[in-house]
Formats: structure tokens, sequence, C-alpha cells
């Protein structure tokens, strides 16, 4: 069977029947999924639709995402544990929103900790993973993620645990590194993020606040921080598409 060229599609539609728009629709989602930038002002297919129906909100519909993802802050936990659990509450945060009534009350993340306490230290991914599952979670820890995955993830429903180096300038980021969690991509140029400790300065290294829910960060600052890869002496350099994250299914 010859395939038909989609330019024959998008030159037949007919924005003002119901079941064009509906086709229309179920493409662009599909489209999304294999490819978020897809739609995007400069993306090789915007174009394409823009010209075919010019006067469609559904045209100028951007695969941008922004999840309602509950806040824990890690500072207020009854633990002991509250100046080292950002990875777990970080984590907690994303079976709250995937797994809603899983944890209970406002410190969640306690309980959650004590889950993954069962399985290995906070910092452990793979004690991670294992709490992540008991809660019936499915995911996996990868080291080499880049905004697309992000934007992937989100476009799912899943928002994404990171780890970044939150101390030192940004041209020499340092630290032992931390945990937040993207919870949304409201453009090219920005993420949303909550961060368990509060809210990072990301151009010096320093903690501005303890509110940490709903910031609007920098790809740009954020990925020279989370992007990075050892050289040694402690020192680390920007490494795009090595990004540290918690991948989990929906």
């Amino acid at each position: 069977m010859t395939a038909v060229p989609i330019a024959n599609y998008v030159n037949a539609l007919d924005m003002g029947k119901a079941h064009h728009r509906a086709w229309l629709q179920a493409a662009l989602e599909e489209l999304v999924k294999l490819k978020p930038d897809a739609l995007d002002r400069e993306g090789s297919l915007h174009s394409v639709w823009s010209a075919a129906v010019p006067a469609s909100p559904v045209t100028e519909k951007r695969p941008w995402h922004t999840l309602a993802v509950p806040y824990y802050s890690q500072r207020d936990s009854a633990t002991g544990q509250s100046y080292r659990m950002c990875f777990s509450s970080s984590c907690a945060m994303l079976v709250n929103f995937l797994r809603p009534g899983a944890l209970g009350g406002p410190n969640g993340d306690d309980q959650y900790l004590r889950t993954v306490e069962s399985y290995g230290d906070t910092t452990d991914a793979q004690a991670q993973l294992r709490a992540l599952a008991k809660y019936g979670v499915k995911a996996r820890f990868v080291q080499d993620a880049d905004f697309r995955l992000i934007q992937t993830q989100i476009a799912r429903g899943v928002p994404v645990p990171c780890g970044y180096l939150h101390r030192g300038p940004i041209d020499s980021p340092s630290g032992g590194g931390h945990w937040l969690i993207v919870t949304g991509v409201p453009d090219a140029k920005n993420i949303i993020v909550n961060d368990p400790f509060g809210e990072p300065d990301l151009l010096s290294g320093a903690t501005l606040s303890s509110s940490g829910k709903g910031l609007v960060l920098t790809r740009e600052n954020f990925g020279r921080r989370w992007m990075v890869e050892a050289i040694g002496g402690g020192a680390y350099r920007y490494a795009p598409g090595r990004g540290w994250a918690i991948v989990a299914e929906p």
C-alpha cells in the first residue's frame, strides 16, 4: 500500500467539520508523544499546521504542561534527617502525585523515608527505586537525562525527580548534590520545580528562602548544574545529556 503524504490530509482539512477537528486533535496528540517539540514555533511541522489552519486554536496548542504536584518540605521532618532527605522528599512528591492517598498527612515524606530506610540509605538510588515499587510506582534511575526527557515525562503526566549540584558558582558547581522534582514545562526556556529545601540561587549556589513550591527555573542555568560530569579533584564540567533523574511510569 502506498503511503499517503500527511500534507494531503492537512490540505484537505475543514475546521468547520467536527470529524476533521477530531482527526487533527488525535494526530497532534500522537505527534507530541513521539516528538514533544514538533509543534514548537521552531519545529519543522509548525509551518505546515499553521498554513493549513491559521485560525484554529488547535494549531496554536503547545505541548507544554504543568502538573499539580503536592509539596513536601524536608525542613519540617521529625526524623532527624531533614538536612539530608532531599532525595526521599522529592520521590515522596512523585508517589503522592501518582498514587494519591498512598502517603498520609503533611509529613508524608517522613513516612516514605521510613520505607526507603528499610532498603538502604536515603541517598541510595536503588533503595529509592525499591521504595517507589513498594508504593506501586515502577521507575528507573538514569544518568543520561536531558530536557527532552523531562518534557516527554511531563507530557505523559509524570513529574521528574532530578539530582543536581546546588552549591558553588554556576561556572564551577560543587557540593554533594541535591534533589528536587520537576513539575512543569511552561515554555521552551523554563521549567517549574518543587525543591524540598527551598528556593535555590542557581547563579551563586546559595539558598534564597525556605519556600520551594512551584519555582520557575531557567533551563540554561539549571542545566549547567544538572547535566554535569566529574573531571577530578572534586570539579565538574557542563555535559549536556548527562543529567541524573528518576524516570517513572504513569
